[in-house]
């Protein structure tokens, strides 16, 4: 990866930027035109391209408006890695309708979150949208059963420990992970209890009520009501601290694609949830930086909301350095505590998550079921160690 100034990084970050769409007016596709057009470092945008899960977006916008902008090196291995993808997405979308055809078996209801659903319902093509993984939300009471289905479909527990007799209760992961290790594919199980990042857990039951079909290389999958799933994408993009150009894109796909959006029962749905500021948030990346269109009225009270507007500030600007650094221990707090309004209600949120043990809190040690109390205490040491307490360069986190 070459040096480069301060230009040439905004002009390869703002080339991935008008590439993060499935609708480009005339003036972004002139844009992506004059962008290409110059001398770019193309090695570092494939890079970030594969860093913010836009390569297929990618391919596909220079392959039509500037399809001559690439070294023939660069465009073999962007055509290598979009065939990659289109492959993994389509068995990942087969493994996703299997699944629900053997929950409808067992009268397992859930609903696909992200993903093939995702991607079928508003960039309407799998291939389009990368992920890596199947993630599936049902209930805490229908994990057992739902545990049996995808162990007999050939997948492995990340954690097997986590459901056997002797493990503690209170030892809940982010997500219920398997994997297939010999075919490279994930199946992720979220649940009311697995949502820690929600303000307050969803009241699944009334999410699953408000489901839709979509329909995923020829099948009916259940996803849930655009309603309910704009703020559900917004806490997944707060979550990993929007460190993502795609998951802005989905928010602003998924606003562009249901015009009959109903956006009083959105914030509705937001405000049950407490994550009235995490949508708004939201809103305001996919609008400032994505062009995505707001009602009058909803573009105004996103405006209003000040801290917000200086979060989405501050995100755009670590994204648009050429070396993006993760947030530090004392940024990560700052950020999880301005999440939510109010001196008391911030700070909360952002104290529970941060001893709320996890994955990487029980890899580190293991504990016997008497002593899994004192992981409340070990998770804030294993944060300072990794992100360091400020100023302290780190790389992406996955969770």
């Amino acid at each position: 990866m070459n040096s480069a100034n301060e230009n040439s990084i905004n002009r390869e970050k703002q080339l991935l930027i008008c590439c993060a769409r499935t609708r480009v007016s005339a003036a972004i596709a002139q844009r992506i035109r004059e962008i290409a057009a110059q001398s770019l470092d193309w090695d570092y945008v494939l890079y970030e391209a594969e860093e913010n899960s836009l390569t297929p977006l990618l391919a596909k916008h220079l392959a039509e408006f500037a399809p001559a902008a690439l070294p023939p090196a660069s465009a073999e291995l962007l055509n290598k890695t979009c065939r990659a993808n289109t492959i993994r997405n389509l068995y990942l979308t087969g493994q996703l309708i299997r699944t629900f055809e053997l929950f409808r078996e067992k009268g397992i209801e859930a609903a696909s979150y992200k993903g093939p659903v995702l991607a079928a319902q508003i960039y309407g093509d799998v291939a389009l949208r990368e992920f890596e993984d199947v993630d599936i939300v049902l209930r805490q009471r229908d994990l057992s059963g739902a545990h049996e289905v995808i162990v007999g479909m050939g997948y492995k527990p990340k954690f097997d420990w986590i459901l056997s007799p002797g493990a503690s209760a209170a030892l809940v992961p982010g997500e219920y992970n398997y994997r297939d290790i010999e075919r490279r594919a994930m199946i992720e199980l979220h649940t009311e209890l697995t949502l820690r990042h929600y303000p307050i857990p969803p009241n699944l039951d009334e999410f699953f009520r408000n489901t839709i079909q979509v329909n995923v290389a020829g099948r009916e999958v259940p996803t849930f009501a655009p309603e309910y799933l704009l703020p559900m994408l917004c806490i997944h993009g707060s979550k990993d601290f929007w460190e993502r150009f795609s998951w802005m894109a989905d928010v602003s796909e998924l606003i562009q694609g249901c015009p009959a959006l109903d956006w009083d029962k959105t914030f509705q749905v937001a405000e049950a949830l407490h994550a009235t500021r995490i949508l708004r948030l939201g809103l305001t990346l996919a609008a400032t930086v994505l062009d995505a269109p707001l009602p009058p009225a909803i573009a105004k009270a996103v405006e209003a909301d000040k801290i917000a507007s200086g979060l989405a500030t501050e995100i755009m600007r670590r994204h648009l350095r050429r070396k993006f650094q993760t947030l530090d221990a004392a940024g990560r707090l700052s950020y999880r505590r301005r999440m939510l309004p109010g001196f008391a209600t911030g700070w909360r949120y952002a104290l529970r998550l941060s001893v709320v043990p996890a994955e990487e809190d029980w890899v580190m040690l293991r504990l016997p079921k008497a002593l899994a109390p004192l992981y409340i205490a070990l998770r804030p040491l294993r944060l300072l160690r990794k992100y360091g307490w400020a100023r302290r360069p780190a790389t992406k986190p996955s969770t």
